[in-house]
């Protein structure tokens, strides 16, 4: 358990705070922390050394950096930096952005960072569910990613199930949960059968709320 723990918690933790839970939590996913300004992301890890990159027009070390930002495409270095760039302008000066992040080849998760206001306001991780047993990969399921955070942060606030179809039309129990914080939500929500997925989705309340009063499709089992 403590090796999932740590596997969950290493992409979003709760960093150091012990106080009763009306306290403010600091979430941390794919290395950056929610409500971080734009300006601290883009100046940080591999975007940040990208960036520096491509300021000093060292071409080379930004095609090699970009390979490690999962961009295998044989996009131009210049105009790499200039996306980038545009990227970081746009975030910095309050236009709403979501950003593609490195993610984890490992547990096979995808990363999204979505920007409103000059602040990072979303974290999305996506971990792709796999029934094959791929040398050099480690998959999580749902049940391991949820026990690592209900180890993290207690029982959550909110916990069900709803009824969903897969792209064949197969039925399937998809399983939620979510952890209100006083200025925060951790969710995680699940997509079963073959080539399901698991997400957990760290946000700010204002995102959380937005994200809530956003038309929704319909669901036809229901």
């Amino acid at each position: 358990m403590e090796n999932t723990i740590m596997s969950v918690v290493g992409c979003l933790m709760l960093c150091a705070w012990v106080f009763p839970q009306e306290q403010p939590r600091e979430l941390r996913g794919g290395g950056h922390l929610l409500c971080e300004t734009a300006g601290q992301f883009f100046s940080e890890g591999l975007v940040g050394d990208i960036l520096r990159a491509c300021q000093g027009k060292d071409w080379k070390s930004v095609s090699q950096l970009s390979k490690n930002l999962g961009n295998a495409s044989k996009t131009n270095a210049k105009d790499y930096c200039a996306k980038e760039k545009l990227a970081k302008q746009q975030a910095t000066s309050g236009t709403r952005l979501e950003y593609d992040g490195r993610g984890d080849e490992e547990t096979m998760r995808a990363d999204t960072f979505t920007f409103d206001g000059g602040h990072l306001v979303r974290i999305d991780m996506v971990y792709v569910a796999s029934s094959a047993n791929i040398e050099g990969y480690r998959p999580k399921s749902f049940a391991e990613l949820f026990a690592g955070l209900r180890e993290a942060y207690g029982p959550p606030s909110k916990s069900y199930s709803e009824p969903v179809l897969n792209a064949y039309g197969v039925k399937y129990d998809a399983h939620r949960a979510v952890w209100m914080g006083s200025q925060d939500v951790i969710s995680i929500i699940e997509q079963p059968g073959e080539g399901g997925r698991t997400e957990i989705i760290a946000e700010t309340l204002a995102e959380y709320n937005r994200a809530a009063q956003a038309p929704k499709t319909a669901n036809p089992l229901q």
